[in-house]
């Protein structure tokens, strides 16, 4: 049974985490829930995701790698208007590509 079993929608829940990842221009898949990379997967329930100011060339793809024409545009702060929310069950799924080295996504996520 679920930690979150009969647990109203509306309530804060008392785990998750953030992280900010550094894309460099090759696919970088998320492992871990770090910037670096990981073997360890992050389970979560649903995350939320946006590129940082002046990133707006960073693509997203689900399940497989990421390239400039598959995928799809990732959200940058302060120029959208919401973050992109994914319910997903690992941010170990998430792949990403940019278009430089420097490029950054925010990820917001719960468990």
């Amino acid at each position: 049974m679920s930690k979150f079993y009969n647990t109203s929608l509306d309530k804060v829940p008392n785990s998750g985490g953030s992280n900010r990842v550094t894309i460099p221009a090759t696919p970088y898949q998320i492992r871990g829930g770090t910037g670096t990379g990981g073997a360890d997967s992050v389970p979560c329930k649903e995350c939320w995701i946006e590129a940082a100011n002046g990133d707006s060339s960073v693509r997203i793809n689900i399940g497989s790698a990421c390239t400039t024409t598959t995928g799809i545009h990732v959200p940058e702060e302060g120029v959208d208007y919401r973050a992109l929310h994914i319910p997903i069950d690992d941010l170990n799924k998430l792949y990403f590509i940019g278009a430089a080295g420097t490029d950054r996504v925010d990820i917001l996520y719960r468990e």
